[in-house]
């Protein structure tokens, strides 16, 4: 810049404006950059500068980043569209953005092999006349060559931008989450959640639904201390996600005391609508549920058809305090025997009394265990033991546990779990 240079810091979502004007026989040039939701500027260069000149330069700044108002609308902003020369297609800010910072090379690449593929296509018109055949065959193979990796190359590009576009598109739709401790309930943007919370999205039909949170009941002690919240959309109408609801969770005492890792969905349509759309891109459901995960940062860190395993979604959402050993038994837990049953199966295991296990369990057939020994025989050997096996001195696991909190599903079908703390290793989630 001539008479002035300003450097400031930037974050990994900036804007950069240049802009130039003339001011008192001399040209200047000023760099803004949003961050935060605020401008920052460079000091004052040694010719000075007005109050008037640097309101001027701000307003400018924020008339370029699209804003009017004095204050800086950086959400805003990241929604605006913006068309994307090389899809022919229009994105977020904010997905263009992500791409970018992700991605810095592909754009580059993609450009190199658009000029090579023009450069192929016009060399015979800038051939001599007596030119050889190869000189053709060249710019032939290199015109198809570099073509196909502009559109291979292109292509993924693109798909990675719409991901992108309908994760940050998901922080859109809005959400009501109920305090049940003071009576109140907040309405926002899923996007007002990022750094705060995980969501995980359940669209599908009443029964499907109310198999899904039955099945979420018993770790809803998890749930909270990872900070996840469940949003139930049904494919009907709001009405069945409230049958749902009361189904899975027991009535409407039950619905209450979920309020810390459940929301309503607000807007149905709009959500019904999001999930059509990403259904139609995968060939709809065949009657089946479907569930979105976003993490603390906003972006889908997973989705499938059917019902969530919580167990396993609960791994790639991991509690945001790291759990302590010393952490007592959930005062809510539903039955005190089941407490009691988990703490006799833990004392056996760790001083080896297989007797003691054999009372805890009954003989009856589990498809999952009965689906791994059938893989098992077919490989012609097993990753699983015996308790005898288990239970020998030496082999025998020294850990402690703690969190223990128990469910009760119905008069035969009883959830418990805890978290396990080994001697050595991480901890571990664990469910009975």
């Amino acid at each position: 810049y001539r008479r002035g240079r300003g450097l400031c810091w930037v974050s990994s979502t900036a804007v950069v404006a240049a802009l130039s004007f003339a001011r008192g026989g001399f040209e200047r040039a000023a760099v803004g950059h949003v961050c935060s939701g605020s401008l920052l500027f460079s000091q004052p260069s040694r010719y000075g500068e007005t109050s008037r000149q640097r309101r001027e330069l701000r307003a400018a700044v924020k008339r370029a980043a699209g804003g009017s108002s004095d204050k800086f609308d950086k959400a805003a902003f990241l929604r605006r569209e913006e068309f994307d020369p090389l899809s022919l297609q229009s994105y977020r800010q904010e997905a263009l953005l992500q791409y970018s910072n992700t991605n810095q090379s592909e754009p580059l690449r993609i450009y190199i092999f658009l000029f090579l593929t023009i450069s192929g296509l016009c060399s015979p018109a800038f051939a001599a006349r007596d030119v050889a055949a190869w000189y053709y065959i060249i710019a032939a193979v290199l015109t198809l060559g570099s073509g196909f990796l502009f559109l291979r190359e292109r292509g993924k590009r693109t798909a990675q931008l719409v991901r992108l576009q309908r994760e940050y598109s998901l922080g859109d739709l809005k959400i009501e989450i109920s305090d049940s401790a003071v009576g109140t309930s907040t309405r926002c943007e899923v996007r007002s959640l990022r750094t705060k919370r995980r969501v995980v999205a359940l669209f599908g039909k009443r029964d499907q639904l109310a198999e899904a949170l039955a099945a979420a009941l018993p770790y809803r002690r998890r749930l909270e201390q990872s900070g996840v919240v469940i949003i139930p959309i049904s494919a009907s109408n709001a009405d069945d996600a409230e049958a749902a609801l009361a189904e899975a969770l027991g009535g409407a005492s039950g619905v209450r005391a979920a309020a810390r890792w459940l929301a309503t969905p607000l807007s149905l349509e709009s959500w019904r609508q999001y999930f059509e759309d990403l259904l139609e891109e995968k060939g709809g459901t065949n009657g089946r549920a479907v569930w979105v995960g976003l993490s603390v940062k906003g972006r889908v860190f997973g989705s499938d058809f059917g019902c969530p395993v919580w167990d396993e979604l609960l791994a790639a959402m991991p509690p945001l305090a790291p759990p302590r050993s010393t952490e007592p038994a959930f005062a809510g837990a539903d039955s005190q025997d089941l407490l009691a049953a988990q703490a006799s199966f833990y004392t056996a295991l760790t001083g080896g009394d297989e007797a003691a296990l054999a009372k805890l369990f009954t003989d009856t057939d589990d498809l999952e265990i009965s689906e791994a020994l059938r893989v098992d025989a077919e490989r012609g050997f097993s990753n699983l033991s015996g308790w005898e096996m288990v239970l020998a001195p030496g082999a025998r696991p020294e850990l402690t546990v703690a969190s223990q909190d128990a469910v009760l599903l119905s008069q035969t079908h009883a959830v418990s779990t805890c978290i396990e703390f080994p001697v050595l290793g991480p901890t571990l989630l664990a469910s009975q």
